[in-house]
Parts: structure tokens; C-alpha cells; sequence
């Protein structure tokens, strides 16, 4: 359960981080923001509470220091003349009811709702107020008549013939009007922080998009770019943005002298590695035409063989190491396909008759596509060569250009011996030949074949000919090429 829990987590976490720096950022702010807005929320809604308590029971306890002070005793009895003040505040709100009871310490009526004696509440609070010499107020909530109300309580000592007596005040008024008051300072404050919050969020996307514009300018700039365009970026830009620009100025810099290097390499390779060859293979000639010993003909053809397959191997590596590097560096052209295909099919014609083998060419379609023409003559040489080693003699193969519905098609077919179906997978692999094969070759032709087919943005694939052979099937979907009228 633990693992499936940290996979989980896992999982989430990668998939927040790989989303745009843009989101990231102002998800986190809004997060924050909306963080920040709820503790402000509780801390206003608690202040709005604390607030309306203080002044509704300000005027409560005001309320009863005024009937208080009309208390007095007069012919062995308590008299009390109700101010109309007392009530005047407490009367502002037509929602809230005011009752109000004067009782003394022994719970004897004095004037107010009487009903309220019979409240255990109000009785146990009479009994438990603490006498002090300057009159506090005290304050509790009772539910009474189907009403919460909130009661303030004052007390005083009044000098009978008995002696001192206290007399005690109880002013109590339904909470409509104070949690009213509390729900509008609770409103008003809130839109005051949601339009706080909204500000601050506007303010921060707006200093991230102004961040995230020269980034965005750097992204534009490269991808305008061409392939070979390796200049260093210039653009004004703050001081942190300006430290990515110099690391990608800088590796361009070092891609630029590598492409230089592999070039020079190539070349240099190329150079150095056919030059002894054809010393060895000048000298093998020469030992061939020497020797009459069966055996060391024998032995002297192997080496002979050996020797092209290293010659074509080594080719082979240069022109695919020569096609990566003029795909990074050369700006893709409009190629006349039919045009190279037919000077293709020409430089292999002989070839081909060496063999006793029928090469032909037709076409119903005239197109081009943007590509590199050196790459694309190695693909078709690479397949036509490939079509011609597996061709037994007197065979014949097919080339053919065509349309199939949006698809520009060339089809190179042979009618050899085919390719096993368990093969195919592994054909295109490099280095890859099938235990079948009667002839000797390097691996590497369908493998180059099939990367200039993908960079040219065609599909290569392979079927069987009808009735035996192979069929290569190199398709160019309809937004990459052009019919030439």
C-alpha cells in the first residue's frame, strides 16, 4: 500500500513539474493567495464578531447604568422611573426586541418582565454577580420567548431603612441587528480582500508574463532559426536572462566547432582510411596475377573479398556520418524526384547488366519535395543496390513512381527470393543480416535508408512482390510534396 501511495505522489509531482514554468508560477501564486485570503477571512469574520459584541453590549451596559440611576426607595418601598433614553440606542434596529427586569439580591420584583424570575439562568447569575463597589457590567445569553438574547447585568447597593440593599438591573436584547452589523463588516471586508487578492494575482501575472516575455523572445528567435544558423543571440534582456542567453550563446558556439570537426573528420577519414585500402587491394592484384597455387588463390580472393566488404563498409559509415552532419548543417532544397531517381536508376544501370539484370523506370507522376539531394541519392542507391545484390540472374526490377490518393509512392520492386517474415522487424536495424543471405554486405543500407526516409518526412516499409521478391515502399504524405506540371 506504502508503494502505491509514493508511486502515486511520484506520478503527480512529475506531472506538475513538466507543465509551463507560466502555470507553475501562477498556480503557486494563486495557491499562496488563496491561502493568505482564508486566514484573512477567519481573522476578519473573528474581528466583525468581537466588534459588534463589543459595541451592542457597550450599549446595553450604558442601557442599564441609566435605569440604575433612577432607582430609588422611597416609603419603604423601590421606585424606578424608566428613562426613555435607557432604551433610545437599543431601539435604533425595528428587528430586535428589548426586555429589561429591576430585582433585588432576594429576587424581589421590582418593575420589567417579571417572567424572567423564573429563569434558572438568570437566577444563578443574580446569585453568583460579584458585588463591587463601582458597578461592573456583566453580560450572557439566554434563550427566552423563542429568542436568543443577549443580557447585560449591573448591580448597586441603595440605602433602605434596612440598610443597604442591592438592587439589580437586567437589560437584555434580542442579537438580529448585532449579527447583522457583524455579517455587513464581515461582507465588506471580504470583497475588501477579494479585491485585494484579485490585484495582487493581475500585478503578479502581469510580472510574470513581462519575465517570462524574454524567454518566450528567446524561444521565438531560436525557433525561427534554420538548422545551420549557429550565430550568437542578441537581445536586451534583464541581467538573469541575459546568464541563459550567454550558456546558449556559448553552446552554439561548441556545436558550431564540433559540426566543424566532425566535418573536417569525415573528410580527413575518408581520406586516410581508402588510401591504404587501395594499396592493399593494388597489391592483392598484383599477388593474384603471381601466384598459380590453387591454395593461395584461394586464400588471396577471400582477403580480396574481405577487403571490398571493408572498402564498402567504411563507405557506408562515411556517407551515413556525412548525412547526419549535412542535415544539421544544410538548408533543406526543392528536389525533382523523378530526375533523381532516373539518374539513380542510370549510375546503376551497368551494374545491373553485369548481372544480366533488367532495370526499368516509369512514372505517372511529377513531384518534389524540401530535403538534402545528396541523402536522398545514397537512400535510393542504397535500395536499388540492395534490390539488385538479391536479384538472381535474368530477374528484373521495377521502379515505379505513382500517386496513391494523397501520397506520393515509389516503388522499388525485385522478384529475388524476399525476405523472410520473421526478418523484417530487424532488417532496418544496424549492422542487421539475415542468416538467408547468399551475399556478403555491410548491414548498414536499409538502416541509412530509413533514416533519410524519416528526416525526409516519408514512410518506408516493405512488402512482398507478387509472385516472390521484396517491395520497397517509400510514401510521402500529401503536406510534403509538390506535383511539378
Amino acid at each position: 500500500m506504502s508503494n502505491t501511495f509514493f508511486s502515486n505522489k511520484s506520478i503527480s509531482t512529475k506531472s506538475f513539474s513538466t507543465r509551463s514554468l507560466r502555470f507553475q508560477l501562477i498556480f503557486s501564486a494563486s495557491v499562496l493567495m488563496l491561502l493568505i485570503s482564508l486566514i484573512a477571512l477567519v481573522a476578519v469574520k473573528r474581528y466583525a464578531y468581537q466588534t459588534a459584541q463589543i459595541s451592542y453590549d457597550r450599549y446595553l451596559s450604558n442601557s442599564a447604568r441609566q435605569i440604575m440611576d433612577q432607582v430609588r426607595f422611597n416609603n419603604l418601598q423601590f421606585s424606578v422611573d424608566i428613562p426613555f433614553s435607557a432604551f433610545k440606542s437599543l431601539t435604533n434596529s425595528p428587528r430586535d426586541k428589548v426586555y429589561y427586569l429591576v430585582t433585588t439580591q432576594g429576587l424581589n420584583y421590582i418593575t420589567g418582565y417579571q417572567s424572567l424570575l423564573e429563569q434558572k439562568e438568570v437566577i444563578n447569575t443574580i446569585r453568583n454577580y460579584p458585588i463591587k463597589l463601582e458597578p461592573e457590567a456583566e453580560f450572557f445569553h439566554l434563550k427566552f420567548k423563542d429568542s436568543l438574547i443577549r443580557f447585560s447585568i449591573v448591580s448597586r447597593a441603595i440605602n433602605t431603612s434596612e440598610g443597604p440593599k442591592n438592587v439589580f438591573i437586567l437589560i437584555g436584547q434580542t442579537t438580529e441587528s448585532r449579527k447583522a452589523w457583524e455579517t455587513e463588516l464581515s461582507n465588506f471586508a471580504a470583497k475588501l480582500i477579494l479585491a485585494f487578492v484579485a490585484c495582487a494575482l493581475l500585478v503578479i501575472v502581469i510580472l510574470i508574463n513581462k519575465v517570462l516575455k524574454s524567454v518566450n523572445t528567446i524561444n521565438q528567435k531560436i525557433a525561427k532559426r534554420s538548422n545551420v544558423d549557429l550565430t550568437p543571440i542578441r537581445l536586451d534582456a534583464p541581467q538573469e536572462i541575459n546568464h541563459l542567453i550567454n550558456t546558449i550563446n556559448q553552446f552554439m558556439a561548441q556545436l558550431d566547432s564540433t559540426l566543424t570537426n566532425l566535418k573536417n573528420f569525415t573528410s580527413e577519414a575518408a581520406h586516410q582510411l581508402n588510401t591504404p585500402l587501395a594499396g592493399l587491394r593494388a597489391q592483392l592484384d598484383l599477388a593474384l596475377n603471381k601466384s598459380k597455387e590453387p591454395e593461395t588463390l584461394d586464400s588471396l580472393r577471400k582477403i580480396s573479398s574481405a577487403c571490398h566488404l571493408l572498402e564498402r563498409t567504411i563507405l557506408q559509415l562515411l556517407n551515413h556520418a556525412t548525412i547526419k552532419h549535412r542535415y544539421q548543417s544544410i538548408e533543406p532544397e526543392a528536389i525533382h524526384i523523378n530526375q533523381l531517381v532516373k539518374t539513380v536508376c542510370r549510375d546503376l544501370a551497368i551494374n545491373a547488366l553485369q548481372q544480366e539484370i533488367e532495370l526499368s523506370y516509369q512514372d505517372s507522376l511529377q513531384f518534389s519535395i524540401q530535403g538534402d539531394e545528396f541523402a536522398l541519392s545514397q537512400m535510393l542507391k542504397n535500395l536499388i543496390e540492395n534490390a539488385i545484390k538479391y536479384s538472381s540472374e535474368g530477374g528484373k526490377i521495377d521502379v515505379e513512381i505513382c500517386q496513391q490518393g494523397s501520397k506520393a509512392v515509389l516503388f522499388i520492386r525485385d522478384y529475388g527470393p524476399g525476405i523472410d517474415a520473421a526478418d523484417k522487424p530487424y532488417v532496418f536495424e544496424r549492422f542487421y543480416r539475415s542468416p538467408n543471405a547468399n551475399s556478403n554486405g555491410t548491414g548498414l543500407g536499409m538502416s541509412i535508408a530509413l533514416d533519410v526516409a524519416r528526416k525526409s518526412n516519408a514512410i518506408l516499409s516493405l512488402e512482398d512482390s507478387d509472385p516472390h521478391g521484396l517491395t520497397v515502399k517509400v510514401q510521402f504524405p500529401h503536406k510534403f510534396w509538390q506535383a511539378i506540371i
